[in-house]
């Protein structure tokens, strides 16, 4: 359940931009149901082939276009459904890295001054950096 409350967490962080992750995360799922479809469809593409070779059945256009239409309808989408997400992923990882690394600067310059005097700056920055690129590699890859 804790891992379950981190992503939760993790996803909360988007902010303004939680609706572009929620476009991401279902555009994901459309790739990946595709990728299934995909060799379903060059299955068929085959079965057609060798159906017409064996003596089974005649080879005619009107029944494999469709099929390779079909076939080549879904390749176009995942290549053009990968790199938008890919790109759009990385665009809204990289700028809410940012977003949330400002925010915790802020936060730490308005702790009070015994704090930083208790507090060591080199691992409260260690601590900044390790955060924002973890909150990062998580988002790349929810998306």
């Amino acid at each position: 359940m804790a891992i379950l409350h981190l992503y939760r967490r993790v996803l909360s962080l988007l902010g303004p931009q939680i609706r572009l992750g929620w476009v991401l995360a279902l555009a994901s799922v459309a790739l990946a149901a595709a990728q299934f479809a995909e060799p379903v469809l060059f299955g068929r593409i085959i079965d057609s082939l060798a159906g017409a070779q064996g003596g089974k059945s005649s080879l005619s256009w009107a029944r494999l276009l469709p099929l390779v239409a079909a076939w080549v309808g879904f390749g176009l989408f995942m290549i053009v459904c990968g790199a938008l997400v890919s790109l759009y992923a990385d665009r809204l990882a990289h700028r809410r890295r940012q977003a949330v690394l400002s925010e915790f600067f802020e936060h730490t310059l308005r702790l009070p001054l015994s704090f930083h005097s208790a507090a060591h700056s080199g691992r409260v920055l260690k601590v900044m950096l390790s955060g924002t690129d973890t909150l990062w590699s998580l988002w790349l890859g929810f998306f």
